[in-house]
């Protein structure tokens, strides 16, 4: 009788040992399972985060910087204008000169400004930050993701979560590391083109 009690109480442990393992792995699994399905859905947070910036970004550093040719293109003008009209030696036509040059280079910057108010002189080197700063996110929650990845595929293929993956269904293939295609996974092209109506 003292036998049977014996081989019942290490049988009875024994149940207790596998039945906790077991849990312990499908629970594991399960939170493998889910922490690779939150870290792609962060790499594709960050693809659509790039999508929604780095054009907005481009427009405005384009603007200004065809605002800035403009500028200059016109303060080079008058200041040409000016110069002729002070070697004709004509005082007076030197200052009706400067002043309409004055007032028409007035009236384009504060039609431009009014017309493009989120134009800045940094925007271009602004603009390389935010795309920096982009790309590293992006890098880092793929490599996120790739470390999920990787540890649901130990959790499903070792001992004893490999036997537990197998009584549950869990795939130890279901998820890829990360691979970049050809079209989703690329950086899009930003329009940079200088075509400001002078």
């Amino acid at each position: 009788m003292k036998g049977l009690l014996i081989t019942l109480g290490a049988v009875g442990l024994l149940v207790l040992i596998v039945g906790g393992c077991t849990l312990g792995s499908y629970n594991g699994l399960v939170s493998a399972d889910n922490e690779v399905e939150k870290s792609w859905g962060n790499v594709q947070s960050a693809y659509q985060q790039r999508m929604d910036t780095l054009p907005k970004f481009a427009k405005t550093a384009k603007l200004s910087a065809e605002f800035q040719i403009a500028l200059q293109e016109r303060y080079v003008k008058a200041r040409n204008t000016v110069n002729t009209a002070a070697q004709s030696g004509d005082p007076s036509k030197l200052e009706n000169v400067a002043n309409a040059q004055f007032e028409s280079m007035r009236s384009f910057i504060t039609i431009q400004v009014e017309a493009v108010p989120e134009a800045k002189t940094q925007q271009l080197t602004e603009l390389n930050a935010q795309i920096e700063s982009v790309e590293r996110v992006i890098k880092h929650e793929r490599d996120a993701y790739n470390q999920s990845v990787k540890n649901y595929k130990d959790k499903a293929r070792k001992f004893p979560g490999g036997v537990v993956a197998g009584m549950f269904g869990f795939d130890a293939n279901k998820y890829k590391i990360f691979e970049a295609s050809k079209d989703a996974q690329t950086s899009p092209e930003l329009d940079l083109d200088l075509n400001f109506k002078r």
